[in-house]
């Protein structure tokens, strides 16, 4: 306690220390600024570059569902065909799921499984298959 009392005695005697202390506070709130600001752009920036990656991933997506439909429906057996294919964060696909007329069919289903899982190089428990 007598410390603090001696510093604000030495503070209020010496001018030229106020000053410094002042100057060091008025430092420090003005780095404190910049450095929000700085961060508000880089989160800004990540944000707009994740937005890109989601658009891209949404265009790859729906080619790589557009194809496979495409290439579903032309399986002997098979009628109307709705494919939904998700990505991992990688931009690989995690899972596909089928839903097409014929699907109650085990043979059908066998050749659709197999038919996305050799496409898509996935392996066949990342594909299911309804009706």
């Amino acid at each position: 306690m007598k410390d603090i009392k001696n510093l604000s005695a030495f503070i209020v005697k010496n001018d030229k220390a106020v000053k410094i202390i002042v100057a060091v506070g008025f430092a420090l709130i003005l780095l404190i600024l910049f450095s929000e600001l700085f961060r508000f752009g880089g989160s800004r920036e990540k944000a707009e570059a994740e937005a890109e990656i989601i658009t891209g991933k949404s265009e790859y997506t729906q080619q790589l569902e557009g194809r496979l439909t495409d290439i579903i429906s032309k399986i002997s057996g098979v009628g109307s065909v709705n494919v939904m294919v998700t990505l991992e964060a990688g931009g690989q696909v995690r899972g596909v799921a089928v839903v097409c007329g014929g699907g109650d069919d085990v043979l059908i289903k066998q050749k659709v499984v197999e038919t996305v899982s050799k496409v898509l190089g996935i392996s066949t428990a990342r594909v299911s298959v309804v009706y």
